[in-house]
């Protein structure tokens, strides 16, 4: 059994936001139950591994274990929010390599672009900071790249850099697609919910988005963005319009293409893989009463040709009833909050949580 850290609760109030991440009474997990080892439907099910990460938590600590990428020198690199280490690198069987990053805060998304000769992490911070003690502050966020060693290469440039926004205005970007060309696109999701759309210098190209109430095109909590470049479309980008339980499809000018609708699942980033799409659930909402859930999550996997949702793992099983999905929900509680989800080339699925008492991640194995 796993005994996890105390945590202390805080609070704050943010369009779905971090809602500060909490600190909570030392808790050990529970085994799984038979039902629960097993998880998700239509013959994509998934072995839970809650132990898969190696890592001593004096050496290397998270508050949250927020995101991960895999890079082209074999290793994994998982984003976090304590100011010891923003950045933990770690093998593919989970067992610890390194970390780096003191004091980069507000560690929320990451990603991995190439610069030349040199592959370089795109760190996105949303703005909230956390002490070792895991006392939150807000503060503005930034999309900074660094070396494989930490060292800071340069900062884009914020929205009140770019003369977009007021002095003083809050920026909290969630997340960032990288193009073939290596442009970095940004979603500023815990602020104006506009995308930003750089060159690998920092250069804009072009801005959009933003709220825009009664239009498809709104963006409520744009929490990932993604880019399908194999879309028969032309390159997509995918938004997480996170607190309108939707996914929305544009283009690259900024078009809306489509609305996927997931009813009572709080989604986030969309990870293509395959034939299929996957996205992890932060929140889902009470099946009878449509309250929004503390304490839930799960994984979505949908077909990336039709976008029907297909399996749940930790969810309910996906019904559709006259072509409209019906409202999904937590059925199994393996997940607390999930934040973010990479997927291996055999499918495997790993799993980071926010506000789940400084989990590492899980590895969900594909059966």
């Amino acid at each position: 059994m796993l005994t996890l850290r105390p945590f202390l609760t805080l609070a704050t109030a943010l369009l779905a936001a971090p809602l500060a991440a909490q600190f909570q009474p030392t808790e050990v997990l529970q085994a799984l139950s038979e039902d629960e080892q097993v998880l998700g439907h239509n013959g994509l099910r998934y072995r839970v591994h809650r132990d898969w990460a190696k890592v001593d938590r004096e050496v290397a600590p998270v508050i949250n274990a927020h995101a991960m990428v895999a890079s082209e020198d074999g290793l994994y690199y998982l984003v976090t929010d304590h100011p010891k280490n923003a950045i933990i690198v770690l093998k593919p069987d989970g067992s610890y390599v390194r970390s780096f990053g003191e004091n980069l805060k507000g560690g929320h998304g990451i990603d991995l672009v190439r610069e030349g000769e040199r592959e370089l992490i795109v760190h996105v911070d949303c703005g909230w900071a956390f002490s070792a003690e895991g006392k939150a502050s807000k503060q503005t966020g930034s999309v900074n790249l660094l070396t494989k060693e930490g060292e800071l290469v340069r900062t884009l440039p914020s929205p009140v850099d770019l003369g977009l926004e007021k002095e003083g205005t809050y920026y909290g970007p969630c997340d960032v697609a990288i193009t073939p060309d290596n442009d970095i696109i940004v979603i500023d999701g815990y602020g104006s919910q506009r995308v930003l759309h750089f060159t690998l210098e920092g250069e804009l190209v072009r801005h959009w988005g933003g709220r825009r109430p009664g239009e498809e095109s709104d963006i409520s909590n744009g929490h990932g963005i993604s880019l399908d470049s194999e879309d028969p479309a032309g390159p997509v980008l995918w938004i997480s319009s996170r607190e309108q339980n939707q996914l929305k499809r544009f283009t690259l000018e900024g078009e809306h293409l489509s609305t996927i609708d997931l009813p009572g699942a709080y989604a986030g980033q969309a990870v293509f893989h395959g034939d299929h799409i996957y996205t992890g659930v932060c929140w889902s909402k009470h099946p009878k009463t449509g309250e929004k859930l503390n304490k839930s999550g799960f994984v979505a996997v949908l077909d990336r040709k039709t976008h029907r949702l297909l399996s749940v793992p930790g969810g309910s099983e996906p019904l559709y009833e006259e072509g409209k999905l019906t409202s999904i929900s937590q059925q199994h509680p393996v997940f607390l909050h999930v934040h973010d989800l990479m997927v291996d080339p055999a499918g495997n699925i790993f799993v980071m949580e926010w506000n789940a008492a400084c989990r590492y991640p899980f590895k969900l194995e594909k059966l």
